[in-house]
């Protein structure tokens, strides 16, 4: 392992040396000699705008016109262009998205901060349409984003209305019966070239099949089947040279025909008869065929949201002491109605389905910035942060198991009695508070005008963070059923458990701008993530009380961003080393989904992007990452595993010492390519071709050491052929998505439900979409 470090190492500083005096001792133009360059890309991830070259840190940034000509509409598709994001899954309200080999853990926080418009909101928003760009933080970002931001951050922005009339949409047809209808309308309400009100208006609406087939449905309620659309508004104000204001709104419906999460039975839990024995119909050995009727006993999934966010920027002139300085408020309210049905086995049977039932979700945002402008050479930051969620919710799940009377606190002579048990668990009146308050500060210095010295910029940050949760629970019930009636082995009522957390995070920084088209930086940042007030469902203890305590993540990350060739040629580098404490790690036990403190670990890693413009015809944007991540410490359990004796330095709880195995959801190796070629037809318009595939090295599951949770090295690719009329108003564009059709590949597993007097075998989730081909047609006037 230190080797590849150093050779990784060695490459960076090779390049960075040879490239940097190559820029020193070149002429370089404002332009490549044929006239080209690459345009600047601004970027707000500090809470600022500024160029992405010259940001402190490693950030990618996806444009609004990227997004539609690759249909790039959600983290998965995403993902295929930023190699060190995976993502594992994308339930509703469970997004799986990791970065740098950071993930989440089930049911517990996501260590990827995500927002829309600057308005933090803890999941995944809707689909991607109409936006202005896409920006990704990778690296913790705990001073801007602050909690929830160990891994990185993700913030999508809408497309601003603009001082002219203008609107368009777009059709989308495939062979696999999905259909979308895209369009927008913008509009100067007080006539073209007045920004005093402007309007612009989007909808979308789509239908598709699932990923794979349930056997006992028909092919539109296959899981991860959607009918799913929103309709949005985005005002805005220029009242005068000081004063802008925003104001958008937008109204989401998700549904689904059938039952929305649906794991997959591995073979060996397919062939070994278990769940034959819990009353099952054996599946075939097919991995995207399961057969569900969980939606018939506990209904179909559904999502409806409404958003309202709002912005205020107010600048400020010559202030006594303070200069040029910005005021800036930002916030709002999501109102969240869902509900999610899940069957844990893929059977008929229920041997673990369930529903959770969330009538009233609501989250509030604010923020309030001050933001320093001046040219004195030193530049400032100050914020304060607020987000409440309120969570009223209800779960009822049936599991059918091998659990023996004795493990349910019946006699031990009944043990001699063989056969499943079918249990009820049914926890009624949750209400869960998450209360978040932070206040941060920025500060950055320009050495070269305070002092005259070499362009070098010094910056600081930190921010403190209280969090505080609080979770209620009216009721929990857990019954046997047998055909004399429901008996109930557990009953509590009134059950409340709270858990505060205070913590500081900060970063240090240097950049170095050793000429117009290069910047070197060094940077070093604490990552927070908050713990859990959490408690377990068990059959056989009821309800158990297991708060969960903060993990930490602390970076030091060397970078270099660089243009060459007249900055036709754009490269950024990064090389990171990473400290992971007090991990939260999270397994699926047949006494409930448990979360603890119980890992460190170390991450290391390299990662590249290129995008490069030879020709007025070829566009070039490439990507590579290598990344090393593994548990220095980790005593865990392994339900799919026989255990004997602990491992030395684990107890008979904890019996597996999992040092060393890799991280989930981190491939040592990915590469990302998209190439796109325009053929001028002049007056009979364009034609572009562009080529998209991705490599991705093995994938650990569940990073247990666990041979059956390796997901094989495999590549993903699509092609596109568009057509645009001369007046760029008609664009008809035919495309094939995932060539390789590797949609029997699922990047999620936990263990089977079957109880824990056996070992389990491997259910799985998150699989790639299958092959896709299809037709757009586009209209902008």
């Amino acid at each position: 392992m230190v080797s590849k470090i150093f050779w990784v190492a060695a490459t960076a500083v090779q390049w960075f040396i040879v490239s940097s005096a190559f820029a020193q001792t070149s002429v370089t133009p404002d332009r490549a000699p044929s006239g080209l360059m690459i345009e600047e890309v601004v970027v707000t991830v500090s809470k600022r705008s500024e160029s992405l070259q010259d940001v402190l840190g490693s950030v990618s940034a996806l444009s609004g016109q990227m997004l539609a000509e690759q249909n790039i509409q959600d983290f998965r598709t995403m993902a295929q262009f930023m190699p060190g994001v995976i993502v594992q899954g994308e339930e509703a309200g469970s997004e799986q998205v990791a970065i740098r080999g950071i993930s989440r853990t089930r049911d517990g926080p996501s260590p990827v901060a995500f927002h829309v418009n600057d308005l933090f909101l803890d999941l995944r928003g809707e689909p991607y349409y109409d936006l202005q760009a896409v920006e990704v933080v990778r690296g913790p970002s705990g001073t801007a984003y602050g909690r929830n931001a160990t891994a990185g951050a993700i913030n999508a922005k809408w497309a601003k209305p603009e001082s002219e009339l203008g609107m368009g949409g777009s059709y989308r047809q495939t062979d696999l019966s999905s259909k979308e209808l895209r369009a927008y309308i913008n509009v100067p309400l007080l006539g073209a070239g007045d920004d005093r009100l402007l309007a612009r208006v989007a909808g979308f609406a789509r239908e598709k099949d699932g990923n794979y087939d349930n056997l006992l449905t028909p092919d539109d309620a296959d899981p991860g089947n959607l009918q799913d659309h929103f309709l949005r508004i985005y005002l805005t104000s220029q009242i005068n040279d000081s004063l802008a204001l925003g104001l958008r709104a937008i109204k989401y419906q998700y549904r689904t025909n059938g039952t929305n999460t649906v794991f997959s039975p591995s073979q060996k839990a397919r062939q070994s008869g278990e769940l034959e024995a819990l009353g099952a119909t054996p599946l075939p050995d097919d991995l995207r065929q399961v057969r569900s009727r969980a939606h018939e006993r506990f209904g179909n999934f559904k999502e409806d949201f409404t958003r309202v966010s709002a912005d205020i920027t107010w600048s400020l002139e010559e202030l006594p002491l303070l200069g040029n300085m910005d005021v800036v408020v930002v916030g709002g309210e999501m109102r969240r109605d869902w509900r999610s049905v899940f069957d844990l086995d893929g059977t008929e049977a229920a041997i673990t389905d369930g529903v959770s039932e969330h009538p009233s979700d609501v989250r509030r945002t604010a923020e309030l910035r001050f933001v320093s402008d001046n040219a004195s050479g030193v530049d400032w930051l100050l914020g304060f942060f607020a987000y409440r969620k309120t969570d009223d919710w209800r779960q009822a799940i049936d599991v059918r198991s091998h659990l023996s009377p004795s493990t349910v606190g019946l006699p031990d002579w009944l043990d001699v009695i063989s056969g499943p048990i079918t249990a009820e668990v049914r926890i009624d009146g949750i209400h869960i508070v998450d209360d978040s308050r932070a206040v941060f500060l920025n500060t950055n210095l320009d050495l070269g005008e305070l002092f005259d010295w070499p362009n070098i910029e010094v910056s600081a940050g930190i921010r403190h963070n209280r969090d505080e949760f609080t979770n209620e629970t009216a009721s929990s019930v857990n019954a046997i059923v047998t055909p004399l009636g429901n008996f109930p082995l557990v009953q509590e009522q009134d059950i409340n458990q709270y858990a505060a957390f205070e913590e500081t995070t900060g970063e240090l920084g240097v950049r170095w701008f050793y000429n117009e088209s290069g910047m070197a930086y060094v940077k070093a940042a604490r990552g927070y993530k908050p713990g859990l007030a959490q408690r377990i469902e068990s059959l056989e203890e009821g309800v158990i009380q297991n708060p969960v305590d903060p993990e930490f993540l602390d970076s030091l990350e060397f970078g270099w961003k660089a243009n060459f060739l007249g900055q036709s040629l754009q490269t950024n580098m990064a090389l990171y080393f990473y400290d992971y404490q007090n991990l939260q790690v999270s397994q699926i036990t047949p006494g409930g989904v448990i979360t603890e403190n119980a890992a460190a670990a170390s991450i290391h890693g390299f990662e590249m992007d290129l995008r490069w413009m030879p020709t007025a015809s070829l566009s070039v944007m490439g990507g590579f990452a290598w990344t090393d991540a593994s548990y220095d410490s980790y005593c865990g359990n392994d339900p799919v595993r026989e255990q004997g004796s602990p491992a030395p330095g684990c107890d008979a709880n904890d019996p597996f010492d999992f040092s060393g195995e890799t991280l989930p959801a981190s491939p040592e190796f990915a590469v990302s390519l998209l190439a796109s070629y325009v053929v001028e037809l002049n007056d009979w318009g364009r034609v572009t071709t562009s080529v998209q595939t991705s490599w991705t090295d093995q994938i650990n599951r569940r990073g247990l050491g666990n041979d059956d949770d390796v997901v094989d090295a495999y590549t993903n690719s699509s092609v596109r052929l568009g057509w645009q009329n001369a007046s760029r108003q008609i664009k008809v564009t035919a495309f094939v998505e995932n060539l390789e059709d590797n949609s029997d590949l699922f990047f999620s597993a936990a263990p089977l439900f079957l109880g824990s007097d056996r070992p389990s075998q491997l259910v799985l989730i998150g699989n790639l979409p299958p092959r896709v081909s299809g037709i757009e047609v586009e209209l902008n006037f």
